[in-house]
């Protein structure tokens, strides 16, 4: 498959992705991408996992998504709060 039409499934992917999960959460796509990006997480799962995320279905990505952000942003949480 030709590389631009690659990255252009990968976008549209991970626009899917990120709607289904924030509506899953309740809060704005925009909301959703932006507590990604601060646990790394948008790249780390979304963009770089795309090869197999694809292969599943939306719900169960937004479920891996939602949970491996709680999951990230607790371990942040505890992380600075034994840095205090």
């Amino acid at each position: 498959m030709e590389e631009r039409t690659i990255e252009n499934h990968k976008i549209h992917f991970a626009i899917m992705a990120i709607e289904t999960s924030a509506k899953k959460m309740n809060i704005s796509p925009m909301e959703m991408y932006r507590r990604l990006e601060r646990v790394n997480l948008f790249k780390r799962l979304v963009w770089d996992c795309y090869d197999v995320m694809h292969t599943q279905s939306l719900q169960h990505v937004a479920e891996d998504l939602v949970e491996a952000l709680h999951n990230w942003e607790m371990r942040e949480k505890l992380q600075t709060n034994n840095e205090s």
